[in-house]
Formats: structure tokens, sequence, C-alpha cells
């Protein structure tokens, strides 16, 4: 035995006794203490290498090593758990300590099996749950609470995440439902240069006062902006993108084509089938406008600047035809007062000649 493992045995030897096991080098590179039954309980290695053992019986068997508040890491091999930190009540007591469950921090209570609690004051309380950060709380079989004051609400298959904007807890509403406190947006790229995506406005300034971004992908105003340039303002509004830049192969459009394919366009109203009965829509199918009209990216669905084109094609020629009607309807009112006036005066001159006679 080296002088550092006999300075390792020395120390495992003052800080174990309560094992009742044998402590010795098994190796001239590892110190080993084993119970009385041989079984490896705690080993390091001369590299650092360490590994703790145990005999797990779901807390049937093999107290608890502490209870109680204080500083402390502590495995328990009964649970295999493990927890770190400090606590200043009953969160790491035995039956506070889920079977297979993580606890690391300040006041982290991991009282689920399989849970993990991690940060200050937060507690995964049913099986297989995850809390971390400050003071979230993961109730629900299987769920997460991510951030400040999230509060998965025993919904189980439930995700929470909840920023620091406001001291209020955020809860999930429903089971196997993923919900979300960004106060200042949230943003999903997809590409790696982040140049593509989509972004959901936040507030201006955040309720902490953190003033928030005002633009994404270069729109202002927006609750829903993306790299395409389109985006759903703030009003409600949904706006396409329709930068010429964007845009290439130009082809004219002649008015009276687009009013007869229009004409023989079917038009009806219907309701959506996933919708109830008593709401109706207006339009055509996106099957009977694709045929019209040969635009668009499929058959199953009609682009909202697609059928504005098709409404402003429509309307400039109907102008059209207005404005040829008007100067006809002008020609003829000059042509009419024209032969009025030929006509008086052949009526004056005929009653002129009669009084003569």
């Amino acid at each position: 035995m080296n002088k550092a493992t006999r300075r390792i045995a020395l120390l495992l030897g003052a800080l174990l006794p309560a094992l009742a096991s044998t402590l010795h080098a098994q190796t001239p590179d590892s110190v080993i203490a084993a119970s009385w039954s041989g079984k490896s309980l705690f080993r390091v290695n001369v590299d650092g290498g360490t590994i703790f053992g145990g005999e797990y019986s779901g807390g049937f068997s093999g107290g608890i090593p502490a209870e109680g508040s204080g500083t402390r890491m502590m495995w328990y091999p009964g649970k295999a758990a493990f927890r770190a930190g400090y606590i200043n009540g009953t969160q790491w007591d035995d039956a506070n300590i889920g079977n297979y469950s993580v606890a690391i921090g300040e006041n982290v209570r991991a009282s689920g099996d399989n849970g993990v609690a991690l940060g200050v004051r937060s507690t995964a309380a049913n099986i297989s749950s995850v809390a971390i950060g400050e003071d979230n709380t993961a109730s629900g079989a299987a769920s997460v609470a991510l951030g400040y004051h999230a509060h998965t609400n025993a919904r189980q298959g439930s995700f929470v995440f909840s920023d620091r904007s406001s001291a209020d807890s955020t809860r999930a509403g429903n089971a196997h439902q993923a919900t979300f406190r960004v106060a200042c947006g949230f943003r999903i790229f997809t590409s790696s240069n982040l140049s593509t995506g989509v972004a959901f406005g936040g507030a201006s300034v955040s309720n902490l006062g953190t003033a928030c971004p005002t633009e994404y992908f270069g729109q202002s105003g927006t609750m829903i902006a993306t790299s395409t340039g389109a985006f759903l303002s703030s009003g409600g509004t949904w706006t396409n993108s329709s930068d010429v830049n964007r845009k290439h192969l130009f082809g004219r459009v002649t008015g009276e084509d687009v009013l007869a394919r229009l004409r023989q366009m079917p038009i009806s109203t219907w309701s959506y089938k996933a919708e109830d009965n008593a709401i109706r829509h207006l339009g055509p199918t996106a099957q009977d406008f694709r045929a019209a009209f040969g635009l668009g990216a499929n058959e199953t669905t009609i682009a909202t600047i697609d059928a504005d084109g098709v409404a402003l094609a429509a309307a400039k020629a109907l102008e059209r035809r207005t404005a040829t009607q008007a100067e006809e309807i002008r020609a003829l009112r000059e042509e009419n007062a024209e032969l009025k006036a030929r006509l008086d005066r052949l009526e004056a001159a005929l009653a002129a000649g009669a009084s003569h006679k």
C-alpha cells in the first residue's frame, strides 16, 4: 500500500466505523469499504474515482443516514436516493424521500419515486416528476415544472415553464398540456444562423420593468412574426408577405378572364366538420378554386393572398367595365340631348308655320 492509499484508508477508517465493515486496499490503486458479507459499499481509486454502493430495499430496511435540518450530502441506499445541499426542515426526512429520487439545492424535496428536484424550494411530489429552479412544484405524475413559480397543478404529463416576470404562479390547465409564461416573447429558430423561424411577441415591458424586444424578424408590433415576412399584428390582423424582392416569374392577368373563371367557380355556404354545425362559412372549396385558377400549393388549401388577388383582379375588371359603361352612358346622354334639341327646334318650327296659316 503506497503512502497516499494509507492516508485514504486511515481517513475512511475514521469516518465509516458505523459500517461494521472491513476497510482494506484491494489493489495498490484503490481503497474499499466492505460489509462483513464482503459486498463493496465504498471505493476510492487513487485517481479520485469514487463509488458508493449499498442495498436497495424500498425503504423497508436499512435506515436513513440522517434526518432533520442541516447542510449535508447524503446517499440513502435503502431508497437508492441522493441528497445534497441545505434544508431547514423535514424535506429530507425518510417520509419525504421517494425511491430512486434526487434532490440538490436549498430546501428542495423529491418525495415522488424517480423524482428530481433542483434549485431552491422546488418540489417533485409525484412519480417521475421534475422540478428545477425557484419555488416550482411538479405535483402531477411525469410532469415537469421549470423556471420560477411554475406549478403543474396535479396534472399528469403536463409541462410548465414560468419566467421571472411575476411572482404569481403559472399553473398547468390540463393534463398532457404545455404551458409557458414568457413575458418578453417566445422564439423558435429553424436554422443554425438564427435567420429563419417564428417568434411570439410579448409585452413591451415585463411586470418587473425589463424592456422587451419590440421587433422580431424586422417586424414590429406583432403577436406572431415569421422569417417569411408574414405576421399576426398585435391588433389581430394576419398580414401576408408580399415584398416584390421575394417574388419572381411575374405574369400578366386579364381581368375579363378572371371574371369568366370566377363566374364558373361554385361558391356556397358550408360548415367545417370539426366545428359545430351552427357555424357557417361562405366561399369556394380548395379543389374548385384550384381548378378555376391553378393557384396555391395544393388542392386542399387556399392562400388568403391568392383569394385576395382574385378579388382585386375581378374588382379591377368590373371597374374597367363600369368606366366603359359610364363613358357610353355619357355619350348616349349627349346624343340624346342633341336629339332632344333638334326635336325641340323642329317642333318649334312646325308650330310657327302653323300659326301663319
